[in-house]
């Protein structure tokens, strides 16, 4: 045998020996197996070494503890073990349950020392692409019966690097995961129930401590999921800026809301108004640690973080201590429950710092801690319930015997107030009586006023027709007289043929003297005038029915258009020549309604339209353009006039009782506040569009239906 085969059997004897030590056995009855005794640390300063160099190295330790702990450093390490399998062929689980682990690679290696596999997990790797969608890592391998295999497990990360690694199949793993996210659940279900509780009882009683309370528990809640991975798994699984910062944030704001919370519920600026100044450094360092962990994640800003996070625990603690001594009774609460969490955090510190071993207890020992303080905080705000109950008691107590001493005093100046207040009401009750009476008369003024417009149109619409009537009369009679006198020479005929003859010769004189042809079509003309006379005055007649409805006092179903047109009948003769009216009345249904009333609407509005353009006698040509149509299941009708216009003053006003523009003695003011009332008896609105010299333009929308319980409820604005 040659010295170079020599050289390779020693090799392969040597790469043998090396792998050979600390070897895993897995038997079938092994479950969930924590394997970091028979881990074997290397440290890669440089971070230089390659997998086949880390692999043959001699400078491996053991730690000789069930979970390693490798502190807070930057620095690479490998991690070399081997898994030895005496069961059956099986896919086996190898997990680390840690989820704040930036890269950890596994290499596999067979029994010859053979490169099988490579895989890269942790907070660096996609969520979504990982074997297994777990935020803690879990690496797949195969084992058959009798196999064995060298791993290697090379780590850099930010953060505390812990190697709680376990050896299972891949059923029980998942099992295991999934008892533990059912736990987490019950906390989580904890955190929930505390913040609704809390937040129920804040709307119940008005105290922002409450509130604070709730977001203090929201942030502890948080900030346990970022710990557990929870917040990478379901918030951010693919965000690996935010996964390596999330627990320092989430920290930062569970600190800041804690002193916010303290600061409220044990009145410390009442207690201990010294410390105020400790608070606010609080807060600035919290910023600060924020502002560094944004910009890098290191040792520096783990270490400040934890400084940061001591001072708070301190903070607290001495706070409340403070507090409870001074006799306020919800601080002994508060102090326990800081207590019960402190010692929590204590212990899960002492197991990051390598102190204490890392166990199930010492690794959720911060989640109990703090359930049970969000519980004892309830019902610190519980019993501060009590206490306010109490105060007020004792308050109402200290009230009713001031009441009790005062009452003679009282009894007698309310004696002399009510006689007062009997002579007042008196008077009030005249004045009003006298204001009803005022009211009154203004509405009849009003209506006066109205009839008083109404009846001149209505005089100067008759009188045309009636005139033209009278003037046919007397020619008509004039003409009947001579007809009746060609008549009566008919009559006047003898039988004798000479008198015959001479009576006929005279009565053709007598018709071409009286011109007869032409008396017949005058005749004709002017019982036509007359009968023209006739019709018009029906018309007015007719419109004045339909304006007025005197024969309809309850809700029927009407036109618009109808009362549009005989309002503007009746109005013709006040309008004056130079103002055109523009009538645009759409195809619109009948609406139920008062017509009567929706007529003295349409007149008011026509009026003062008709007066604002009057106000402008220099222009020749003022339209009021009249539109009707249908919007949006209502009847909507617009009046738009080219007058003067309205100031946003005056349309805020128009609608008020005796507002006017007028002059004195003009108006009264009622006008508009009367159509404003009138349409919303018919559960409809008005809208105004004016500017100043641009015109205005009044829009009115009504249901087409009026509820029927308005039948009888519906006011009479005219009448009240």
């Amino acid at each position: 045998m040659d010295l170079r085969r020599i050289s390779v059997i020693l090799l392969i004897l040597s790469f043998k020996l090396g792998l050979s030590s600390g070897s895993v056995e897995l038997f079938k009855e092994d479950h969930n197996r924590v394997i970091g005794k028979y881990l074997e640390v290397l440290e890669d300063a440089q971070d230089q070494l390659s997998p086949e160099q880390a692999l043959r190295s001699k400078k491996y330790e053991k730690k000789n503890l069930k979970v390693p702990n490798l502190g807070f450093t930057t620095r690479a390490f490998w991690v070399r073990f081997n898994l030895e399998n005496h069961w059956a062929d099986t896919f086996f689980a190898l997990q680390i349950n840690q989820s704040l682990l930036d890269k950890v690679t596994l290499y596999e290696y067979s029994d010859k020392g053979d490169l099988l596999s490579e895989t890269t997990l942790g907070e660096f790797s996609d969520l979504n692409k990982r074997p297994f969608k777990d935020q803690y890592l879990i690496f797949n391998t195969y084992l058959k019966k009798k196999e064995k295999k060298t791993y290697l497990l090379k780590i850099v990360s930010g953060e505390q690097i812990l190697l709680p690694l376990q050896v299972s199949t891949i059923q029980q793993a998942l099992e295991r995961n999934r008892n533990r996210d059912i736990l987490f659940g019950i906390y989580f279900g904890i955190i929930f129930v505390m913040m609704a509780y809390n937040f129920f009882l804040y709307f119940s009683v008005r105290d922002i401590s409450y509130l604070y309370y709730v977001v203090y528990i929201f942030f502890v809640g948080f900030a346990q999921a970022c710990l557990e991975g929870y917040t990478l798994k379901y918030m951010w699984p693919d965000n690996f800026w935010i996964a390596s910062r999330s627990v320092y944030f989430a920290t930062s704001l569970v600190c800041v809301s804690s002193i916010l919370f303290m600061r409220n519920f044990l009145h410390t600026k009442e207690y201990t108004p010294k410390l105020e100044i400790l608070f606010r450094f609080i807060y600035i360092s919290f910023i600060l640690c924020v502002i560094a962990n944004s910009i890098v994640v290191n040792k520096f800003t783990h270490n400040l973080t934890q400084i940061a996070v001591g001072l708070v625990s301190f903070t607290l603690l001495f706070t409340s201590l403070n507090v409870y001594r001074k006799g306020y009774r919800p601080a002994k609460y508060f102090l326990i429950a800081w207590i019960v969490l402190i010692v929590g955090v204590f212990i899960f510190v002492l197991k990051d710092a390598g102190i204490i071993e890392a166990n199930v207890l010492t690794t959720y020992t911060m989640q109990i801690g703090s359930a049970i303080e969000v519980i004892l905080l309830s019902l610190a705000l519980a019993d501060r319930i009590n206490i306010l109950k109490k105060e007020k008691e004792e308050t109402q107590a200290e009230i009713l015997r001031i009441t009790s001493e005062q009452n003679v005093i009282l009894e007698e100046k309310v004696k002399q107030r009510t006689l007062e207040l009997e002579h007042m009401n008196e008077e009030l009750e005249v004045t009003l009586q006298h204001l009803k009476e005022t009211e009154s008369q203004l509405l009849m003024v009003e209506k006066m006023a109205s009839l008083g417009q109404l009846t001149a149109g209505i005089a100067h619409e008759i009188n045309n027709p009636i005139n033209f009537v009278s003037a046919n009369i007397k020619p008509l009679g004039m003409d009947i007289a001579d007809l009746l006198d060609v008549l009566r020479k008919y009559e006047e005929i003898s039988v004798s043929p000479d008198i015959f003859n001479s009576k006929i010769e005279e009565i053709n004189s007598f018709k071409e003297e009286i011109d007869l042809p032409y008396l017949q079509e005058e005749i004709k003309t002017l019982l036509s005038g007359i009968e023209d006379g006739a019709k018009r005055t029906a018309e007015i007649v007719k419109g004045l029915k339909n304006f007025s409805h005197l024969d309809e006092s309850d809700i029927k179903m009407a036109n618009i258009n109808s009362g549009i047109e005989s309002t503007l009948v009746l109005l013709r003769s006040s309008i004056p020549p130079n103002i055109n009216i523009e009538l645009h009345l759409g195809e619109i249904p009948e609406i139920e309604c008062y017509p009567g009333k929706l007529n003295q609407v349409f007149m008011n509005i026509m009026n003062n339209a008709v007066q604002a353009m009057e106000k402008i006698p220099d222009r020749k040509d003022h339209t009021l353009s009249i539109r009707s149509f249908l919007f949006e299941n209502l009847v909507a009708v617009s009046f738009e006039d080219t007058g003067i216009g309205m100031t946003k003053e005056v349309k805020d006003k128009i609608f008020d009782p005796f507002f006017t523009t007028k002059d004195v003695g003009e108006g009264t003011g009622l006008g508009m506040s009367i159509v404003f009332g009138i349409i919303e008896s018919h559960k409809g609105r008005i809208e105004i569009e004016s500017e100043p010299g641009k015109g205005a333009k009044f829009t009115l929308y009504l249901p087409l239906m009026m509820a029927r319980t308005a039948n009888k409820e519906v006011v009479n604005v005219e009448e009240n």
